[in-house]
Order: structure tokens, then sequence, then C-alpha cells
């Protein structure tokens, strides 16, 4: 499985497969690489046991094996290796051209993109998250953050019942900073579209910022 996942380009496309299931010339096209390449990273992939096809219609596609890829990939951006850090082709291509993409966008069930990292930056210079006094990076919330994250809807208490981690720093593809991760993460983002702040679209992980968040954030 460290052999599996010790290249950048795969690691890319396990982060492409858990937000949803994608056919091979899909994932070409988003690391613009061959199709034969691809499917070469797929097939190591899935001997590790990472990734597994599905029909869809005519056509075969890939999806990644949640539970065992999404922790795998939260200890690498733990533990920050070479292949994690250096910003893979595809994300520059993201930050030069300064996609809809790069701008705003999900990571999992959290906010992710320019967005993302912008916000937790302004959470953390209100005081409302701080840096977890324990192993390993992630985020507590103050007092002050619980009261202002419960006005604005954010069911904090939920959260902290999930079973998952309660607020990871979630290294951002394109950016190489943290945005917050983890239940408070989704709680945040759902509370965001529950407020038409963001808006999912139909297709894809780029979302719309309808109001600017800096509204929500200094209510």
């Amino acid at each position: 499985m460290a052999g599996a996942v010790a290249d950048p380009v795969r690691l890319d496309l396990l982060a492409a497969l858990l937000a949803g299931e994608a056919t091979v010339t899909e994932l070409a096209a988003r690391a613009g690489l061959p199709q034969p390449r691809v499917s070469t990273h797929l097939a190591r992939l899935r001997a590790a046991g990472l990734v597994v096809p599905v029909a869809m219609g005519r056509h075969r596609a890939y999806r990644a094996e949640t539970a065992r890829v999404k922790p795998l990939l939260d200890a690498l951006h733990a533990t920050g290796p070479a292949a994690v850090v250096k910003p893979s082709a595809a994300a520059g291509r993201e930050r030069r051209a300064d996609t809809p993409l790069r701008r705003a966008r999900t990571c999992y069930d959290h906010l992710a993109g320019v967005a993302g990292v912008d916000l937790l930056e302004a959470m953390r210079a209100r005081g409302w998250v701080r840096a977890a006094d324990r192993a390993g990076p992630g985020f507590e919330l103050t007092a002050r953050g619980e009261r202002e994250l419960a006005r604005r809807a954010v069911d904090v208490t939920a959260a902290r019942a999930s079973r998952r981690r309660f607020a990871t720093a979630c290294l951002d593809w394109t950016e190489r900073r943290p945005h917050l991760g983890g239940a408070l993460g989704a709680g945040v983002l759902d509370a965001l579209c529950r407020r038409s702040y963001v808006r999912r679209r139909p297709r894809g992980r780029d979302v719309q910022i309808a109001r600017p968040l800096a509204g929500w954030l200094g209510r």
C-alpha cells in the first residue's frame, strides 16, 4: 500500500475519486495525462485495494474505497511527506488559470480552495479555533468559537458526536495550506449552504460563493 501511494499522480487520482466515481477518460482529462498512463496508475491502486471498478452504463468507472483511502490520505497530510506537500502538475494548472475549482470547491464534505483556506484563517484570527494541544495537526473549538458557530447554525453537538475526527487541518490541494476538515468542517459547509452563502453545483466539485463569506463571519 505504501508503494501504491508513493506517487503524486496516484494521490491526485485517489483525491479525485473520493469526490465521486469517474472514468479513465475523465481522470485523464483532470490530470492532463494520457489514458494508458492513468490506467496503469489505477491498476496499481486497484491491486492495493484502494480503488474498485464499477459499471457506468456502457463504460467502466472507478471509485475509491473510502473507508481505506480517506484515513490514509488524512494520515499522509498529517505527516507531510514530499509526495503530498509538493504541488502536483494539475494543481499548478488550476492555480495559474485561477479556475473556479481553485477558488472554491468541496474536499470530501467541507469547503476547500481559496475560500476554504481564507475561511479557516479568519476563524483563527477571531479566536474561534486554535491549534489542538495534542499530537497531529488539528484544531480545538474555543468557548467563543462554540458560541459564534452555534449562532450561525453550525451543529457543533452533532459534530462532536460524530465518529470521525472533530476538526482536522486538511492540506489544501491547490493552496498547500490547511482548510478546516473533519466533522466540524462538514458542519460549517452545511450551515453556509443553508444560509445561501455557498451553493453546490449539480455536478463537479466546484461551488459558487453566492454571498461574501465575510458577511457570515461578521454577523
